[in-house]
């Protein structure tokens, strides 16, 4: 039996890129969105968040290409200018327990007017978090003014994805 797909690949896919977009990865780890973000942009940027300055030596130390950009910040302390994203893309990252009901304000102040916001979380199994994470977001989401809905997932995986309308 082949592999199955990656919640990584599965939050990429969800963002639709074309390729020129401006990405902004929340949470980016070891760089396994980043590479997959790459592959599919051609004249975009992705742009690699962690608050972890071991995590960004580790992406910039395995993946060097111009479209790259990396910055070692909590998502509150990240200091982005007058940039503006197209995509926001967060994998596994609790925004609701970290952020509490700061983050759609804290994501739509960062988001591109036709802008989108793709969240996945993957939860053990039995735990019910993926439902509860869900919920939470589509309702948080919902109370800022965005249209959200949750794309179909495997058991224990949520993946919630908005804009603006």
């Amino acid at each position: 039996m082949g592999r199955g797909i990656s919640r990584h690949e599965r939050a990429v896919a969800a963002l639709g890129l074309v390729g020129h977009e401006h990405v902004l990865e929340i949470g980016c780890g070891h760089g396994l969105a980043v590479r997959l973000v790459l592959e599919r942009l051609t004249s975009g940027t992705i742009t690699a968040l962690d608050r972890s300055t071991k995590m960004i030596d580790a992406v910039r130390a395995s993946i060097q290409d111009p479209r790259l950009f990396t910055c070692a910040q909590t998502l509150e302390n990240a200091q982005f200018g007058s940039r503006r994203f197209d995509a926001i893309l967060a994998v596994n990252l609790d925004v609701n327990l970290r952020f509490a009901d700061r983050w759609p304000a804290m994501l739509k102040a960062l988001l591109q007017p036709d802008g989108r916001i793709v969240l996945l979380m993957e939860a053990p199994a039995g735990s019910g978090k993926a439902a509860l994470f869900a919920s939470q977001s589509l309702r948080l989401l919902s109370d800022a003014g965005f249209a959200a809905h949750q794309l179909p997932a495997p058991r224990e995986m949520a993946i919630v994805r908005a804009s603006l309308p």
